[in-house]
């Protein structure tokens, strides 16, 4: 059964990106998926359940892949450079989902869109909140808002990522991830 629901979650996802959410049906889904219509509804309330599904699912695995790679590594600094290499990574492969939401964002219910990210960043709290703490208080990093640090990274990498997408992906976009730990790093270090 999860292999269903993962079905149409990666069919939704292409079909999406490429026709944009308003003009993908959920009969475009089952059909492309070849699935009845009651399987659809088995998994999903409606289309824009699958929506935020996809965006859920995606960043669940982003984050997974994030932890369980950097877990092992003890400076703060080299956490947060593969943090960042798996980022681009992740975006590189799965380039479909950040244009998906970069597309989509003004179609999207703002409120609920808002909910999205203010959950994806409360997810963050403990494993990178935690990191940048420990960092002032060790005076490695500047006393900034811890918030408006992460949310700077955060622009950072989708500003790359975007244009990279924008671009016609003519380049690896981790190759970015030097010059964006870079910048970023000499914007926070003591």
């Amino acid at each position: 059964m999860e292999n269903k629901k993962k079905l149409i979650i990666r069919v939704a996802e292409n079909l999406i990106s490429k026709k944009g959410y308003a003009k993908t049906t959920v009969a475009d889904i089952t059909k492309k998926a070849k699935i009845g219509k009651g399987t659809f509804y088995l998994y999903f309330k409606n289309k824009e359940d699958l929506f935020y599904s996809i965006i859920n699912t995606s960043f669940e695995n982003l984050m997974n892949e994030i932890k369980k790679e950097v877990e092992k590594i003890n400076d703060f600094f080299e956490r947060l450079k593969k943090g960042i290499e798996i980022y681009l990574k992740y975006f590189e492969k799965n380039y479909t989902l950040f244009k998906i939401l970069v597309q989509e964002k003004p179609f999207i219910k703002r409120k609920r869109f808002e909910n999205f990210w203010k959950e994806f960043f409360e997810k963050w709290d403990i494993f990178i909140k935690k990191g940048f703490d420990e960092q002032i208080k060790e005076n490695r990093i500047k006393n900034l808002s811890i918030d408006d640090i992460i949310y700077s990274l955060i622009g950072i990498l989708h500003g790359n990522i975007h244009r990279w997408i924008i671009n016609g992906r003519k380049y690896s976009l981790v190759e970015k991830k030097d010059i964006i730990f870079e910048i970023f790093t000499e914007g926070i270090r003591r």
